[in-house]
């Protein structure tokens, strides 16, 4: 399972990084695309906090400014991959404790969380892609079977 989720990270990675590189290459890109990466790269964050048993300084709505992003996403990538390395598989599956953004308490898993986050992103690079599409020659394709497929 470590391994699935090690390439699930870096697989993110590579569709962040596509969907960054279009954002940075569009002159004016709406403030919405640009909030909503931010938001992609800030939940990264704040769900690694909840991973890693850290305090967490930031929002999920967190401003990130485009020439950012990119060291942003590779740090994140570290940072997640590092964790699930040091992580023995069975614990990839026992509950941690974790408040949210509005203070409520929850359990979840390892498993289940780094799962959250991939859904999560891919729904999002959705909305930036929509909202950058008009501006660009060719919209960036963040499929996993292209990844897959050496993308």
């Amino acid at each position: 399972m470590k391994t699935y989720l090690i390439q699930l990270l870096d697989y993110e990675l590579w569709a962040n990084l596509r969907v960054i590189n279009a954002l940075d290459s569009v002159t004016e890109p709406p403030a919405r695309a640009i909030a909503v990466m931010g938001h992609i790269l800030a939940a990264q964050h704040v769900w690694y906090g909840r991973l890693a048993h850290e305090s967490v300084f930031t929002s999920i709505w967190e401003e990130i400014p485009v020439s950012w992003m990119i060291e942003t996403a590779e740090r994140q990538h570290r940072q997640l991959t590092g964790f699930l390395g040091g992580v023995p598989e069975e614990q990839l599956n026992q509950p941690i404790d974790y408040t949210n953004s509005k203070g409520v308490h929850f359990q979840s898993t390892p498993l289940d969380m780094l799962t959250h986050m991939s859904h999560h992103a891919a729904y999002h690079r959705g909305q930036v892609v929509q909202l950058i599409r008009p501006r660009l020659s060719e919209a960036p394709v963040t499929d996993y079977i292209v990844w897959k497929r050496g993308g």
